[in-house]
């Protein structure tokens, strides 16, 4: 099942950096926000993968999200090195709040977070492959 929420995290994200190339010819600055809201869904496709992965219900709100992340953490030390739920914090600041809902982020900053977002949906990724392997939940 998370196959296709990390699939559609990776489709959004190529759509994210489509909407910067389209930005760079017409300098459409909508395309920005959209940019960063096809990042923010990445993000948010992508935590949802991993938890409904690791037994939790598919959650419906942001600050469903962000407590189940601090649960995670709690259970499995080892999310809270790979500083999951801050990078989904900082994700959700950026790319949603300051990029789609405020404009305020430029095309360079555009695509530092969408890079970042592109990192965070590689690693839910990699725990996930390993988590299906079986081969992490020993060093959890």
């Amino acid at each position: 099942m998370y196959r296709s929420f990390i699939e559609e995290a990776k489709k959004a994200l190529d759509m994210a950096f489509k909407e910067v190339k389209e930005f760079r010819k017409d300098r459409e600055s909508l395309r920005l926000r959209d940019a960063c809201e096809k990042g923010w869904l990445a993000i948010v496709l992508a935590i949802d993968a991993l938890l409904v992965e690791l037994g939790f219900k598919k959650p419906e709100s942001y600050a469903e999200r962000r407590a189940l992340l601090r649960e995670l953490e709690k259970k499995f030390p080892r999310f809270a090195e790979l500083g999951l739920r801050d990078r989904f914090g900082a994700r959700g600041y950026y790319l949603h709040i300051l990029g789609y809902h405020e404009g305020l982020l430029s095309e360079e900053e555009v695509v530092e977070e969408l890079e970042k977002a592109k990192k965070y949906v590689e690693d839910v990724e990699a725990i996930l492959n390993k988590v299906k392997n079986r081969s992490y939940n020993n060093s959890m």
